[in-house]
């Protein structure tokens, strides 16, 4: 119902003049584990190394904050915060800057980042599945690419169609992100499409069963 909403397509209107000629996008809470800072070195070293892609790729982050009052968190907070400051300066100008943060806890703005990205950067260093590595391609309507890291529940169902990643890998995300930029528009809308098919076929209710029957397969051993 959410996608189909009023209030979503403002949404879209509201951040589509962010969005460049390509646009990467990120869905986190703001904290160590969903390893922000290092996708933004691996961006870093993107612009870097292709410097014909600077001004044409934006990346969108969409960050809700978490846990303010522990101090790990917000040193946290204010090391991403730099790392956008860093790169914006590097490459940016009055024109263009390479990266916008969202601050908020906002689900239907992020819900329309979605449903617009051409790359969705997810790579925790630890993550029990991920539920935004499966609502990004289920709502994307631009066969966007999914970058995942293989620390996450999800990528187990979803790597053979996403881009998997080494989270603390910085060059092996880079060159999956460039991979998913310069994809033709027939891979990445096989891509997408098998990505969606598995979602649906696999659903959440189906996942919690394998995990449970895998804790139980184990208790039963430990047992014996």
């Amino acid at each position: 119902k959410q996608v189909r909403s009023p209030l979503l397509k403002e949404y879209e209107d509201k951040i589509r003049p962010f969005f460049g000629e390509k646009t990467i996008v990120r869905v986190d809470r703001l904290e160590p584990s969903k390893n922000i800072v290092r996708g933004f070195r691996s961006f870093d070293i993107l612009l870097e190394r292709y410097p014909d892609l600077q001004g044409k790729v934006n990346f969108l982050a969409f960050l809700v904050p978490s846990r303010t009052r522990i101090k790990q968190y917000r040193r946290y907070a204010e090391e991403v915060n730099e790392s956008i400051e860093a790169i914006n300066t590097k490459y940016g100008n009055d024109n263009w800057q390479p990266i916008k943060a969202f601050y908020e806890n906002n689900y239907t703005q992020a819900l329309a980042a979605l449903r617009l990205y051409d790359v969705l950067l997810v790579n925790p260093v630890v993550d029990g599945m991920n539920l935004v590595a499966k609502e990004g391609p289920t709502v994307n309507t631009c066969d966007g690419v999914l970058v995942l890291s293989e620390a996450a529940g999800a990528c187990e169902q979803l790597r053979e169609n996403a881009l998997p990643v080494t989270p603390c890998d910085l060059e092996g995300t880079m060159e999956a992100i460039y991979r998913a930029l310069s994809m033709s528009p027939e891979e990445r809308s096989q891509r997408a499409a098998a990505l969606k098919k598995s979602i649906e076929e696999e659903d959440i209710t189906l996942w919690l069963y394998r995990q449970l029957s895998d804790v139980t397969a184990l208790a039963l051993e430990r047992l014996q």
